[in-house]
């Protein structure tokens, strides 16, 4: 969905993650959608993914939460919000999505290039496809583009600036290390798209352009 297409970062980064929706639509595959958004959530969950959500939950996967609390939640209308690390993870999960055949519509972001060809590879025609055209308005109010490659991580916003800025002062001073702070900023995310994986590369490169004095 939109949300998901406004995501900075090194090019390098973003061209191995995937971002990937399930969505159910009233008045045609809502009703009886549970038992199948849940097999898809169970499969999902093999795959590995750097982060899932449920909407009938609302918390991700670093939110203090089991994979058995969010198959449970799982009802009619569960929209699923995960992300996914690594080309050939996608051509995977999508080539399984495919033969389980449960009708209900799948969406997918990332650098359009990559999906292009993944997409070309498996034989499949995008129905539909949304390009960001960047941020407009008044930039100069906007965080730091080093900053902003964390919070537009999380599509609704959650992620704070600030929130960043501390977890980045915490490693720097030894008090965290880069996966516990990204587990920290991937927490407050209601999407459930927070690549914390990434989050920890980008930590890693962005130290030492830091001094604690800056932050």
């Amino acid at each position: 969905m939109t949300h998901s297409l406004h995501r900075e970062g090194p090019l390098d980064l973003l061209n191995r993650e995937y971002v990937l929706f399930v969505y159910p639509a009233r008045g045609f595959n809502y009703d009886g959608s549970g038992p199948k958004a849940k097999r898809l959530v169970e499969m999902l969950f093999q795959q590995g993914p750097a982060n899932l959500l449920v909407t009938t939950l609302r918390r991700n996967m670093y939110s203090g939460i089991s994979q058995e609390e969010i198959l449970n939640s799982i009802k009619d209308g569960a929209k699923i919000f995960c992300v996914l690390e690594d080309r050939e993870k996608i051509k995977d999960t999508l080539v399984k999505i495919k033969e389980m055949d449960e009708g209900i519509s799948i969406v997918i972001s990332g650098v359009i290039e990559r999906v292009r060809e993944v997409s070309a590879e498996l034989g499949l025609n995008p129905h539909t496809i949304n390009l960001s055209l960047g941020i407009h308005g008044k930039t100069d109010r906007l965080p730091p583009a080093d900053i902003r490659q964390f919070t537009t991580m999380c599509g609704h916003g959650m992620v704070s600036p600030m929130l960043v800025r501390d977890v980045i002062r915490r490693v720097k001073t030894g008090k965290l290390n880069l996966w516990e702070a990204s587990l920290i900023v991937a927490a407050p995310c209601t999407c459930g798209i927070f690549n914390p994986c990434r989050s920890a590369e980008m930590l890693k490169d962005l130290l030492p352009l830091y001094t604690v004095n800056r932050l």
